[in-house]
């Protein structure tokens, strides 16, 4: 061998021939620690690092085809296929339709009511002639017809004078208030008669005036007269009700008097 070359240590009494295959024996911990510490980066690089592929974005050239197509019969016919052939297929519209004028046609025709003809029915005269002969003026005379006046009984004035009269308000009819009123013999002047009087009247079971209290205008001139004289108007009496109440209204008409101060 050459001297250069650096040789195997052996053991004492080996042979010259024979290779020692099996290395000394070394200490565990360091292989330990360095599996340790390379499975400690690879759970770090699994954990943290992220790689993302994102799929490469196909580019589509952005371009177009025109085709220029005459007014003629070429053209319209190319133009109807690439209509009912293209992606955006054209609507169809009922108003260039030819046969919508035949369709409308049927449909007013067959709308169309047709009343059955009239056919008059004759009927006979009566015998009689119920037409009254005309009176006809002779020529050059005139002729104009009778007036007749209506009868008016015309009412002295001196012999009327305003007197108080009853309509119902409430509780009572027109048919359940009385006849016969009690004459009033205050004086009533304009204003008392424009005024719209409303009483509240309590009556007996017999019909008398228990109690009267007036709903409106209570202070104005005119009220206690009034009420002194709806005290003594006699009602209708109901027997079977102790206390009723009603409401009356009072207004004013003229009626005939007996002389100055008729009663």
């Amino acid at each position: 061998m050459a001297s250069g070359m650096v040789k195997p240590h052996k053991l004492a009494g080996a042979p010259e021939w024979i290779f020692r295959w099996r290395g000394s024996r070394q200490p565990l911990f360091p292989r330990l620690f360095a599996v340790a510490l390379a499975g400690a980066a690879l759970t770090f690089l699994i954990t943290t690092v992220r790689i993302r592929v994102a799929a490469p974005e196909k580019s589509t050239p952005r371009k177009a085809s025109v085709i220029y197509l005459r007014d003629d019969a070429q053209g319209r016919a190319l133009t109807l296929r690439a209509q009912e052939g293209g992606p955006f297929p054209s609507r169809f519209e009922l108003s260039q339709w030819a046969g919508l004028p035949e369709l409308e046609a049927a449909a007013l025709e067959a709308s169309r009511y047709e009343p059955p003809p009239y056919v008059a029915v004759l009927r006979n005269l009566p015998p009689e002639n119920l037409v009254k002969p005309l009176e006809l003026a002779a020529k050059g005379e005139r002729f104009f017809p009778k007036r007749v006046s209506p009868a008016l009984e015309m009412t002295d004035p001196g012999k009327l004078k305003v007197a108080p009269v009853l309509y119902p308000l409430s509780g009572v009819t027109q048919e359940s208030l009385p006849d016969d009123l009690p004459p009033f013999d205050s004086a009533v002047d304009s204003a008392m008669s424009s005024e719209a009087w409303r009483f509240l009247v309590r009556l007996n079971p017999d019909g008398s005036v228990a109690e009267c209290v007036s709903l409106e205008k209570g202070g104005e001139t005119g009220a206690a007269e009034l009420e002194a004289w709806l005290r003594r108007i006699q009602f209708p009496s109901e027997p079977a009700k102790p206390f009723r109440w009603i409401a009356v209204g009072i207004g004013f008409t003229n009626q005939p008097a007996d002389g100055t101060d008729a009663r």
